[in-house]
């Protein structure tokens, strides 16, 4: 089976660290979880990135955007020897508000000064 390299909390930390909320998305409520599919080679690089379950067209396309940055995976061995493999990810969308009341006109404006969380 492959594996991201550092392992699953890596992987967490890698999609948290990337994800960019569209703020679109953000002001029509969008919220849910998007399931990406793709390969990984022999050699660990990624192809084929889509979108098995959907949620809205800009969810999905930041989705893909994400796994499509994804460095390397250790690709998967059979009999000691590197095979490529079919991966199923989930990549959740929810907002956090971290102010008790949020001004819903101005969310583009407040991500962009850390108001929100993902």
């Amino acid at each position: 089976m492959p594996q991201f390299p550092g392992g699953l909390a890596e992987l967490h930390k890698f999609i948290i660290s990337e994800l960019q909320y569209p703020a679109q998305a953000r002001i029509n409520k969008e919220i849910g979880e998007v399931l990406v599919a793709f390969s990984i080679g022999m050699d660990g690089y990624i192809s084929g990135v889509r979108v098995v379950r959907s949620v809205s067209e800009s969810l999905d396309a930041e989705a893909v955007r994400v796994v499509s940055k994804m460095p390397p995976w250790i690709p998967g061995k059979k009999n000691g020897r590197p095979v490529r493999a079919e991966m199923t990810i989930p990549i959740n969308f929810k907002v956090v508000y971290v102010d008790k009341f949020v001004d819903e006109d101005a969310d583009a404006e407040k991500s962009e000064n850390g108001k929100f969380k993902y």
